[in-house]
């Protein structure tokens, strides 16, 4: 399963986003029951079908959980986590709390991030976006270094 697509959405008084239709049928057919909505390492919050959040969740707890910065983590990601449902008209409700994390403004944007999608404040969006796009190069170079190093080209062969 891959979320593709940037979508510019508004969310209203009561906290509800309606998820665009591109996105919605990207939902696994077995899924269309609830999903998890939790905060994301970058200054958004993050939607995740329900399967793909159980391996998520099993990743977290893979983790050594007697290093405080580990624990720090495992906590930052699971305190804000909130199970979600849509609504007849494919709308999900965002929590106050969650809300307030996003920034409580009414422009938000979904942008489909492989198996999950990022739920911005859209400014914060465009921020984030014009900062990454400043550094594309040095970013495209780290990017290139990591599959070489992954793949283990250029390491000698005895």
């Amino acid at each position: 399963m891959a979320f593709r697509g940037q979508y510019e959405c508004t969310m209203d008084e009561k906290g509800r986003i309606k998820m665009p239709t591109a996105l919605r049928k990207q939902f696994p057919a077995e899924e269309n029951a609830s999903f998890i909505i939790t905060k994301d390492i970058e200054d958004c919050l993050v939607i995740y079908p329900m399967k793909e959040w159980e391996a998520e969740e099993q990743r977290l707890m893979e983790l050594e959980q007697d290093d405080p910065e580990l624990r720090d983590f495992i906590t930052a990601k699971i305190t804000a986590l909130t199970e979600v449902q849509f609504d007849g008209a494919d709308r999900f409700v965002i929590g106050k709390r969650l809300a307030k994390m996003l920034g409580n403004n009414k422009d938000v944007a979904l942008v489909g991030w492989f198996n999950r999608i990022q739920l911005w404040d859209a400014a914060k969006l465009e921020q984030h976006q014009t900062n990454s796009q400043a550094r594309i190069k040095e970013l495209a170079a780290k990017a290139a270094a990591y599959r070489k190093a992954s793949k283990g080209i250029g390491d000698k062969q005895e």
